[in-house]
């Protein structure tokens, strides 16, 4: 079966619907190879920042990780940690500090675990925020495809219907163009639909994984800072 064939054979407004739902299949197609590519290369920063930072024995040594700190989202929500942590040590006088540190003040202490964690928490949800970028565009089109399909095939039974009153008469010549637009919509609006809703899981699926490993991720660093401090 030649779909192209039928495209141009097919009515107007059938090629409308069907022009969009072939949009509509090149954006997915696009956001899901953008989307690999993206995903690829945050595996590869993270592995190349996780080799440096378990190396890291104390806060000092990993604010000298340097860029690896910005070019990944591990490195970024550690920087905000660590940001937090020396923008409350530097608002206090630095013996007084220190000697809250010493438990002299827990509920400092407190106050300072508790804004370094939820500067950590706030990266977080920015990196996944980036990361669901375009994720509502599929769901969009996993949604709409089905129905700009199923728009194209009641035009298309409508359309039969009409020939029929017109011309009186039931023949398949009559019948066959109408009932031809229904069903290549349909056709399309699947063609479109199938994929971007296979798209549409993988990436959340690995946006799952993600929040799970950026959650153990700032419990493991927040541990760490309590250690030090």
């Amino acid at each position: 079966m030649n779909i192209f064939k039928i495209f141009l054979e097919s009515s107007f407004a059938a090629q409308i619907i069907m022009s969009i739902l072939a949009i509509f299949s090149i954006w997915s197609w696009a956001i899901f190879l953008k989307k690999m590519f993206y995903f690829s290369k945050i595996k590869s920063l993270s592995k190349r920042f996780f080799s440096n930072y378990s190396y890291c024995q104390d806060i000092k040594e990993l604010e000298n990780m340097g860029y690896l700190l910005n070019d990944n989202p591990y490195g970024r929500i550690l920087e905000s940690g660590i940001e937090e942590y020396k923008k409350l040590k530097a608002s206090k006088p630095m013996p007084s500090f220190e000697q809250n540190t010493k438990k002299e003040n827990p509920r400092l202490n407190e106050e300072l675990f508790d804004n370094i964690r939820l500067a950590m928490e706030r990266t977080k949800i920015t990196e996944i925020s980036e990361l669901e970028t375009s994720l509502p565009v599929l769901s969009t089109f996993v949604s709409v495809s089905p129905f700009l399909g199923l728009l194209g095939t009641v035009w298309g039974i409508m359309k039969a219907f009409l020939e029929i009153r017109v011309r009186g008469s039931a023949h398949i010549t009559i019948v066959a163009p109408g009932i031809s637009d229904a069903l290549i919509t349909t056709v399309y609006g699947l063609l479109v639909a199938i994929p971007a809703l296979i798209f549409y899981n993988i990436f959340r699926s690995r946006l799952n994984n993600f929040d799970s490993e950026f959650n153990k991720f700032i419990s493991e660093v927040f541990v760490r800072f309590r250690k030090d401090i």
